[in-house]
């Protein structure tokens, strides 16, 4: 059964977001552990009243970690850092009960740049994420990667790189980061590529050159064709409505016009 989420602004106090996010009618949340409102240390001084307005969802929450993260960072002091990181995290998302976990890709260096660095951030990438799926599958969490935003012509490429050497994996597809490098064709090339490795996905709109987070029909990007993608590989999982266009309400008129796609 096709689930329908929505991500907490880590901008704004955490149970407020939480029962506004069940008033407008999603079926679950999910957490973003990250600064300013929701680091680890943070949520788990608050982890009671957390859970208790948890209680209001049917369903279970998912976690998705900073966009800042550098796990392929050729400096290895900061590399490992970033993984305590991510760990801590992951472990406050258990307490949580959140089943998913979101780990962004990105990366510094253009192959057409400098393709020696490249690999090594690349490798790098591939070493922390293979450290970090033993750590998740120990504690119960599946470990997703999302693609990331403005990685141009090579972003698949890249993508696939880590993904495919990192056992296990499954995918977080943003759509909305596809479409910025390379139109409806990348979004298109991801789904099939990585087809029932897809267990998560990141909805929002934009035109192409922003990763603005608008609200579905508000930008460039045809969701009508999406969805019928998504129908061919018989996805049946979460979609996060991840729309900070305001007024928040945006969000949930956004999943009624998605749930209409897909009817």
């Amino acid at each position: 059964m096709l689930l329908f989420g929505n991500e907490v602004n880590p901008m704004n106090d955490i149970v407020e977001d939480i029962q506004l996010i069940k008033k407008l009618g999603f079926d679950f949340v999910e957490i973003t552990i990250e600064d300013p409102y929701n680091l680890p240390e943070i949520l788990d001084l608050r982890k009671r009243e957390i859970k208790n307005v948890l209680k209001l969802f049917k369903y279970p929450p998912l976690a998705h970690f900073s966009w800042r993260i550098d796990i392929g960072t050729t400096d290895n002091i900061v590399r490992r850092a970033w993984i305590e990181e991510v760990k801590k995290s992951l472990t406050t998302a258990k307490k949580f009960g959140c089943t998913k976990f979101t780990v962004h890709y990105t990366t510094r260096f253009n192959v057409e740049e400098n393709q020696s660095f490249r690999k090594k951030e690349l490798d790098n990438y591939v070493l922390s994420m293979k450290e970090l799926m033993k750590f998740s599958k120990k504690i119960g969490i599946e470990l997703m990667l999302e693609n990331a935003a403005k990685e141009g012509k090579v972003h698949l490429k890249k993508f696939a790189y880590v993904a495919d050497n990192v056992p296990d994996l499954k995918i977080n597809l943003d759509i909305s980061h596809a479409f910025m490098n390379g139109g409806m064709k990348t979004v298109e090339d991801f789904i099939n590529y990585f087809g029932d490795r897809i267990v998560h996905f990141h909805f929002s709109d934009n035109n192409g050159q922003d990763d603005e987070h608008l609200a579905i029909g508000n930008g460039k990007i045809n969701y009508e064709k999406i969805v019928d993608m998504i129908k061919e590989i018989d996805y049946n999982y979460t979609i996060t409505l991840e729309i900070f266009e305001l007024p928040r309400n945006n969000a949930a008129k956004s999943m009624l016009k998605i749930k209409k796609l897909f009817a």
